[in-house]
């Protein structure tokens, strides 16, 4: 498992913005910039819908006010599912998504978790980090997956 101090694998993603989805290299998204990853396991899961997420949006002008340049909400859905999902939120240009539908970045950090006792497959744990010029500074995973007690806003707001 991925861990701080750790260079963030590169992989190829596919970023969800405000635009059309497009390729890209987390190398290119963590290069020279502070960037908070927030990890969930699906989109409109409840948690993740109704909590995780919509920590990130209440407090992006103080993650902002903290140096950060992107916020970046990875789940293990599609990119069309993802891009509706990011659309039913009013968010900023600079808040991305990556779908991660094959666990492709999900598995190069060693977080995938087995929901499919729920049918829901491989997913994500449920984590957030700052990245730092693609060096892992802070990384928080949450123990129970189904709460994001240690991983919300305000935890990692905390940790500054």
């Amino acid at each position: 498992m991925i861990k701080e101090g750790d260079i963030f694998p590169n992989n190829k993603v596919t970023v969800v913005g405000s635009g059309e989805p497009k390729e890209n290299e987390t190398d290119e998204l963590f290069s020279e910039k502070k960037v908070i990853l927030f990890a969930v396991p699906g989109a409109f899961t409840p948690t993740c819908n109704n909590s995780h997420l919509p920590s990130f949006i209440e407090k992006y002008d103080e993650i902002k006010g903290k140096g950060i340049d992107n916020i970046i909400c990875l789940s293990v859905n599609v990119q069309f599912v993802s891009k509706v999902w990011r659309d039913s939120k009013s968010l900023k240009d600079d808040f991305l998504f990556i779908a991660d539908g094959n666990t492709q970045v999900t598995e190069s950090l060693g977080m995938i978790l087995d929901c499919s006792g729920f049918g829901m497959g491989n997913r994500s744990n449920r984590y957030v980090m700052i990245i730092e010029d693609k060096v892992v500074k802070k990384l928080i995973v949450e123990d129970n997956p189904g709460v994001c007690d240690l991983t919300n806003a305000d935890a990692i707001l905390n940790s500054f």
